[in-house]
C-alpha cells in the first residue's frame, strides 16, 4: 500500500456495502478513516515523504497528462 486514496477507494467501498458501514463517515480529517491511514502508516504531512509515495506509485504529474 503506497497511496492512501487507492486504500480509503477500496476500504469505503467495502465497508459501505455493509449496514454497520453506512453509519460510518468516511473523511480524510478525522473520523473512521482517518484513524486508518494512521494505523496503516499513510497518513503524512512531510512533503518529501508524500512526493516520494506519489513518484514510487508511477503517479507523479498524472493529471497533467490527460
Amino acid at each position: 500500500m503506497t497511496l492512501a486514496v487507492g486504500d480509503a477507494i477500496h476500504h469505503v467501498r467495502t465497508r459501505m456495502e455493509t449496514e454497520e458501514g453506512l453509519g460510518y463517515k468516511f473523511t480524510f480529517s478525522g473520523s473512521v478513516y482517518f484513524e486508518r491511514m494512521k494505523e496503516k502508516g499513510l497518513y503524512s504531512t512531510d512533503r518529501k515523504e508524500i512526493e516520494r509515495r506519489v513518484d514510487m506509485a508511477g503517479m507523479t504529474r498524472i493529471f497533467s497528462k490527460l
